[in-house]
């Protein structure tokens, strides 16, 4: 998943770990420091895990088409919740992180 942005750096969850592996494998989030900082990156700007419950308002554009992004998720056990066709050729996926963040992931339309 090729990812340009995401609207919030402050992710909330229950197992910070789970939450770290679920964003960085489904996501493909690059690491940033060492290895055992468990710290990702997007768009230049670092991501934390707090403790706190889900939310339900994240946005992450992606440059990935709809096919390659339903491979993605299905590859990854991830389903699909919701299919929304957006302006300018646009589609928005959402799906829910191992810690109940509902996220909608903005890509292009095939």
């Amino acid at each position: 998943m090729k990812v340009r942005k995401l609207n919030h750096k402050t992710i909330p969850a229950s197992d910070k770990n789970r939450a770290y592996r679920f964003w960085r494998d489904v996501f493909d989030l690059p690491q940033v420091g060492l290895q055992s900082e468990r710290r990702l990156a997007v768009d230049h700007q670092e991501l934390f895990f707090i403790d706190g419950p889900a939310e339900n308002d994240f946005e992450l554009l992606v440059r990935d088409h709809e096919s390659t992004l339903q491979q993605h998720f299905r590859n990854n056990f991830v389903p699909i919740l919701n299919r929304e066709e957006r302006f300018g050729h646009k589609v928005a996926l959402t799906v829910q992180d191992s810690e109940g963040n509902l996220v909608v992931i903005e890509g292009n339309l095939d």
